[in-house]
């Protein structure tokens, strides 16, 4: 979508939605079928695992990974990993 940025050595899988001005950094992975929504950041090394949506103005920690089918709230700063299947909506983690 409109100004979306994804860089160096980004791997992006079948049938994923890019959202505008969303920004991936170095290195990062997004598995089939995810929708990473406007304004989200991934920064290097994340992986987003398959089937999982990041909400608008996120921003995800270097080397951070979300597991499969995962739902991760608008806004946010992910710190740490998340098991698939996970619900982060930032007031409780699964």
């Amino acid at each position: 979508m409109h100004g979306a940025v994804v860089n160096a050595g980004v791997r992006v899988g079948e049938n994923s939605i890019i959202n505008n001005r969303s920004l991936f950094e170095h290195d990062s992975t997004v598995e089939d079928h995810c929708h990473i929504s406007t304004g989200a950041i991934l920064n290097g090394g994340v992986t987003i695992g398959e089937g999982s949506f990041v909400g608008s103005g996120t921003v995800i920690k270097e080397g951070v990974k979300i597991g499969q089918d995962c739902v991760i709230g608008m806004g946010l700063s992910v710190r740490s990993n998340q098991a698939d299947y996970s619900r982060y909506t930032g007031k409780s983690s699964s």
